[in-house]
């Protein structure tokens, strides 16, 4: 028990290294609320280090003598060392990767690594940027390995085991393989998972309380759905329908506007200055373009990840599970994403990316949703563009894609993804004196890529499509925070979403309606005036007869974002409702207040979630 006790502490290290380099966002927590997260932790680190280490417990509790055994001795010093120094790696990978997603890793993380070759690309740049990171976790290997020889079993020859002997390790046998069934499978009715955190702390506290390792393994099987049977089907199309009927406008133009998203990488709200004045100087070109766009002043991303922003975009399939949508068993369902629509219209589909071809599944997916032809780094033509890491640069990227669309039969539909503003932040060395720098790396890439767009309109806006081309622009997450708002549960989703037409003055102003990712599809069928029912878990920005809302899931909890309110809740019951115009900062949970307001946002919620469910395990993704 003293080398289990030292795992714990390793553990508890750990959790404090992890909320130190993640202060920003815990910093909105009590004091007491922190205290308690480490001290609920104590259940999750034990459940870990049972799991990993029940070989060795065993070997100590069982009545013999085979314990004292030299050779024992050493395989069982190494099982230790070797196994304990491995698991406990994914905490470490989370004290900064944790900064990207907002939740601690699940089993998705080791489907993200095996997809592609950018893990193995950037592996060396990993090494070189979180160095410290292999350098604390060197110190408690060693820690682990010192204390280890602190506690000796001393072989005693000829030792005779008497029957009483036996008896009191059988009794010690029987309480520990009890502890250890508490401890892995707990005392609800349902086994302890990810979701059991939220017990105990509120939902920002959730990473705190878990570790990694357990994150990952106690999601290892949750490829698979659940179906779910909240209502009865007629009932629950009475909250929410995923047949959605996209209304046609009356007021669009004969001609078929050529379409074009623009996706960037990591542009979160907080760093474009038109919608935060504390980091305006690193988008120049942006804030003056939205200045002459219609902008989504509530506008969110369904996922945290890049991974999870394609389906939401290009099919209205938000990632409501721990596996993105990408890498589950279910990605080769038949969807009717855009891109097949538009097709259906006379429209040539293209998707481009400078990164690896391969890289998070993009190739795939732009293929299952309808687009025809997909280009990566392999077909760029000029290999010295290439950054050194992820692909090619922002800049020379967009001129690239700026002359493909000049070669294309219109109308066409064309997505364009960048991605500079990815770690390591690199841009071109000639702009590193040049381009503004900010408390973060990203700063600086995220004014190289503002220029490069800069650049890409400037070429575009002389070319004979440019005027009849509607141009969407959002970002496919966001990243680290500065202020305090964009840490917290509306925030951490906040991106732009925008469009902008030249020649077309309803695509100017605000719109103040709720729009998130998965919104994207309908809304621009909608202003292309095409009569269309698609399976959506959105609907079109631009509609005024139904009522608009955003969906997320993470770590374990679901969570609604409709009029003033956000709903959170666990899949079995509501836990949090906050009224997030007066509380912008989400400290005040309302749910014991506006009950009516409770049950209403969670009639949909549970809709959403159980026709998500549903149609995904029953491929039922298109109107038949």
């Amino acid at each position: 028990m003293f080398r289990i006790s030292v795992l714990l502490i390793v553990y508890q290290i750990c959790r404090l290294l992890f909320l130190v380099f993640n202060f920003s966002t815990f910093k909105v927590s009590n004091t007491s609320d922190i205290i308690i997260s480490f001290i609920w932790g104590i259940r999750f680190d034990l459940w870990v280090i049972l799991w990993f280490n029940l070989l060795y417990v065993l070997f100590f509790v069982f009545p013999n003598n085979l314990i004292k055994k030299k050779g024992i001795q050493r395989f069982l010093h190494i099982y230790f060392i070797v196994v304990n120094s491995i698991v406990i790696i994914p905490n470490f990978i989370d004290i900064e990767y944790f900064k990207f997603t907002n939740k601690r890793s699940t089993s998705d993380l080791l489907s993200l690594i095996s997809t592609g070759d950018d893990t193995l690309n950037l592996f060396p740049q990993f090494l070189k940027d979180f160095w410290y990171i292999i350098i604390i976790w060197l110190a408690l290997v060693f820690l682990i390995f010192k204390i280890y020889g602190l506690f000796k079993i001393k072989r005693i020859e000829n030792e005779i085991i008497k029957t009483k002997h036996i008896i009191y390790q059988l009794i010690i046998f029987v309480f520990i393989g009890f502890f250890i069934f508490i401890v892995l499978r707990g005392t609800n009715l349902r086994p302890v998972n990810i979701m059991s955190a939220a017990r105990f702390v509120t939902s920002n506290e959730v990473p705190l309380v878990l570790n990694t390792p357990f994150s990952i393994i106690r999601t290892l099987s949750k490829d698979n759905l659940t179906v779910h049977n909240y209502f009865k089907e007629k009932e629950a199309e009475k909250y929410f329908s995923p047949v959605y009927k996209i209304p046609v406008s009356n007021n669009v133009s004969n001609n078929k506007k050529n379409v074009v998203i623009i996706i960037l990488e990591s542009f979160s709200k907080e760093y474009i200055g038109y919608f935060n004045k504390n980091c305006s100087g690193f988008t120049p070109f942006l804030d003056s373009l939205f200045a002459k766009c219609l902008v989504f002043e509530n506008s969110y991303a369904n996922g945290k990840k890049s991974i999870e922003s394609l389906p939401a975009i290009l099919a209205g399939i938000p990632s409501l599970s721990e596996t993105p949508y990408v890498l589950s068993k279910y990605s080769t369902n038949r969807i009717e994403g855009l891109p097949s629509i538009l097709k259906k219209h006379g429209y040539n589909t293209s998707f481009y990316h400078g990164g690896s071809n391969g890289t998070m599944g993009f190739d795939n997916f732009s293929f299952m949703a309808g687009c025809d032809k997909y280009y990566g780094k392999n077909e760029y033509p000029n290999t010295a563009d290439y950054d050194g890491n992820w692909g090619i640069w922002d800049e020379p990227y967009l001129k690239y894609f700026a002359e493909q669309l000049d070669n294309k039969k219109e109308p066409f539909f064309s997505v364009v993804y960048s991605l500079s503003s990815h770690h390591p932040y690199k841009v071109p060395e000639k702009y590193k004196a040049k381009l503004p720098k900010g408390k973060y790396e990203i700063f600086q890439s995220i004014a190289y890529t503002d220029l490069a767009l800069r650049e890409f309109f400037e070429k575009a806006k002389n070319e004979e499509w440019f005027n009849n081309t509607v141009f969407l622009i959002t970002a496919d997450h966001t990243f680290w925070a500065l202020d305090d708002f964009y840490n917290n549960r509306i925030g951490m989703y906040s991106v732009p979403i925008v469009m902008y037409g030249v020649s077309d003055t309803a695509l100017k102003g605000v719109n103040y309606n709720i729009m998130q990712h998965s919104d994207i599809s309908p809304t621009i069928i909608q202003y292309l005036g095409f009569k269309q029912s698609l399976i959506c878990f959105g609907r079109s920005a631009l509609d005024t007869n139904n009522s608009h809302f955003s969906i997320n899931y993470i770590s374990g909890n679901y969570q609604l974002v409709k009029n003033n309110y956000i709903l959170l809740f666990d899949g079995d019951k509501s836990v949090a409702l906050f009224d997030f115009k007066k509380d912008i900062m989400l400290k005040n949970n309302i749910i014991d207040n506006l009950k009516q307001t409770k049950v209403e946002m969670e009639k949909i919620i549970k809709s959403i979630i159980q026709s998500y469910n549903n149609r995904i395990i029953n491929n039922k993704l298109i109107v038949k």
